[in-house]
């Protein structure tokens, strides 16, 4: 069960990551349209905050299990501020991270692709 998880949240980072290498406009756009709106933007965090914390208590056994869970903890975070901060600051937090130079897509995109695979690698380390 842990494998099929684990492969899930691989395959969605690694389709993600190489939407934004590929196709950045479009991408972007999805994602702008899926944060638009309240309750999709408050699944979107429910989402991310349950990866996250499946990240910091599912990985044992991983030889680099201190990485997954430094990541899941700031997937977490980040989670948290998005549901508790005021709505000012979380739009501008959003903003910011929606509107970024076509490198720094790609930049995140290749991290994203990096992740799955270094995910994958652990997977099959089991």
């Amino acid at each position: 069960m842990r494998s099929l998880i684990f492969t899930t949240v691989g395959v969605v980072w690694f389709s993600l990551g190489m939407g934004l290498i590929i196709a950045q406009a479009w991408t972007v756009e999805i994602l702008e349209r899926l944060m638009s709106d309240d309750f999709r933007l408050f699944v979107l965090i429910q989402l991310e905050m349950i990866v996250s914390l499946v990240l910091v208590v599912g990985t044992t056994g991983f030889p680099f299990r201190i990485f997954w869970i430094a990541l899941g903890g700031l997937g977490l975070l980040k989670g948290l501020f998005l549901t508790w901060a005021p709505i000012g600051r979380r739009e501008a937090f959003l903003h910011w991270s929606l509107k970024r130079r076509f490198w720094e897509y790609r930049v995140c995109g290749v991290i994203l692709v990096a992740l799955a695979t270094a995910l994958a690698y652990e997977i099959s380390m089991l």
